[in-house]
């Protein structure tokens, strides 16, 4: 049996309703998901920056451990040379004995 143009209408009616209902319901969930993707992008952003941080911490001790490193070779190689200098200065105050 053909539906009069009156039920066809609330039908129509009813099932706009249903799609302006569902309509609604992913804009407000659109809304929850671009804050947030918006709070990641925010808490990505400061990752990035402290990450960064980290790193050029990490070449600053790198940098300073070279540093040590170089004045200690520096500072035993003085020391070598010194027990070497008194090694010969024995050596000659010896032989001329």
């Amino acid at each position: 049996m053909a539906k009069s143009p009156s039920e066809q209408i609330r039908d129509l009616v009813a099932d706009l309703k249903v799609l302006a209902d569902r309509d609604d319901n992913r804009r407000r969930e659109l809304e929850k998901l671009s804050a947030k993707v918006e709070t990641l992008q925010t808490e990505l952003a400061a990752e990035r920056a402290e990450r960064a941080a980290l790193r050029q911490q990490l070449q600053d001790h790198i940098k300073h451990a070279d540093l040590v490193d170089g004045r200690r070779w520096t500072l035993i190689l003085a020391l070598f040379g010194a027990a070497l200098s008194l090694a010969s200065g024995l050596i000659v105050t010896l032989a001329k004995k």
